[in-house]
């Protein structure tokens, strides 16, 4: 899964995923490193990533306030 990931092609600007979208990076992700993150701008068109301090890889149930704060920031 990691080769393939790390060998994904990187999609022409029209085709990157179109809608706003906001990513919530763990401090602790085991599965995806924060080191990840540096390529996230060829894949959406607008991205958005917060660091959330003290959590792994299950954000909704490690730090269920940073998830509901931001879909509360992005609803406003």
């Amino acid at each position: 899964m990691i080769a393939r990931s790390l060998s994904e092609q990187v999609p022409a600007e029209a085709q990157r995923i179109a809608p706003a979208t906001t990513v919530l990076w763990p401090e602790h992700d085991p599965l995806f490193p924060r080191d990840w993150g540096d390529r996230l701008e060829q894949f959406f068109a607008q991205v958005t990533t917060r660091d959330v301090p003290d959590a792994g890889h299950f954000v909704p149930l490690e730090r269920p306030d940073a998830f509901a704060a931001a879909i509360g920031d992005v609803l406003s």
